[in-house]
């Protein structure tokens, strides 16, 4: 199974671009140093946002998790994962709702027994996406937990 937020961020990002380049011909026009100002400080405002954006992918397959993230102007074919590890470490999971986008907070034991907690943000995923992760993560975890107790 594979989710991913592609369109929505590529959505994103060229929308980003636009408006920065209708700022950007904005000033051009204006001849107000007060306006110029407020305008630069929009336009870094972007760019730093664009930055920010990441394409993430989740995938379960093969008893393996696996999360990407990469860049929507990135032209490398293969990323190399963000996170990846066995189904049988993760033991919990949770979602945590903002205003703009949610994030995955993955609560994961190794094999030398410590405990981690891996928080990835998950933006542009719809509510049928995020509910595709977590059946997989609910069929992961309650599997985990039944060998567990084993």
């Amino acid at each position: 199974m594979k989710v991913s937020n592609c369109t929505i961020a590529k959505i994103t990002a060229y929308t980003l671009i636009l408006m920065m380049s209708m700022i950007l011909v904005s000033v051009a026009f204006i001849n107000q140093t007060i306006l110029d100002s407020l305008c630069f400080v929009a336009v870094i405002l972007l760019i730093f946002i664009l930055t920010k954006i990441k394409i993430v992918t989740y995938e379960f397959s093969g008893g393996c998790v696996t999360i990407r993230k990469i860049h929507p102007f990135s032209f490398k074919k293969f990323s190399s994962p963000a996170v990846e590890f066995p189904q049988n470490y993760i033991r919990d999971y949770n979602f945590d709702q903002h205003i703009v986008s949610a994030s995955l907070v993955l609560k994961v034991r190794s094999k030398r027994n410590r405990k981690y907690a891996v928080k990835i943000k998950l933006f542009g995923f719809t509510y049928a996406q995020r509910q595709k992760i977590s059946t997989s993560l609910i069929s992961i975890v309650s599997q985990n937990n039944f060998e567990h107790q084993s």
